[in-house]
């Protein structure tokens, strides 16, 4: 490949990777704005904003890449710009958890969403060459797995919500 070609793939990696992460920012500031539990409202806006560090990080990128052929993740500290593995289910909010069809959705939603974009971002990582933008895709993989794992959760928690409201509980 040459090093154009390789520009090129570099430069739509990361115009992929910023649509996996404004799409997620989107919806979880929807839900948030739309969520009445005050909750709910924070841990949806934590999501969003984990999200859009991740865009703000891409976005960074385009102006070395596009000057240099190369990405500069000098500066970045992965600890400082997600802060999904320190969980986003607020304890309160366990406490509180009942039948909401529309966290419920969301909820869904958003697991399929970290679910692709693990997945997309464990294909780049493996299928690229440059060591910084593989760094970058290993990130923004080990991040979302962070979300899916606490979605996940709640997930869990919604619909054993659920099942009890429906008297299908304790199974």
């Amino acid at each position: 490949m040459s090093n154009q070609d390789q520009r090129k793939a570099m430069i739509q990696a990361i115009k992929d990777a910023l649509m996996v992460e404004i799409k997620g920012q989107q919806l979880y500031s929807h839900a948030a704005t739309t969520a009445t539990d005050p909750e709910v409202k924070a841990m949806f806006q934590m999501l969003a904003n984990d999200e859009e560090s991740h865009v703000k990080m891409l976005e960074a990128q385009f102006k070395p890449l596009m000057e240099e052929g190369k990405i500069n993740l000098e500066g970045f500290h992965p600890a400082e710009l997600d802060h999904g593995s320190q969980g986003i289910i607020p304890d309160g909010f366990k406490k509180s958890i009942k039948r909401g069809d529309f966290e419920m959705a969301v909820i869904g939603i958003g697991c399929n969403l970290e679910v692709q974009a693990i997945s997309h971002y464990k294909s780049k990582a493996k299928n690229i060459d440059d060591p910084d933008l593989k760094q970058l895709f290993t990130w923004l993989a080990d991040w979302e797995e962070d979300h899916l794992t606490q979605l996940r959760e709640l997930e869990s928690l919604y619909q054993d919500a659920y099942w009890a409201d429906q008297g299908f509980s304790p199974m």
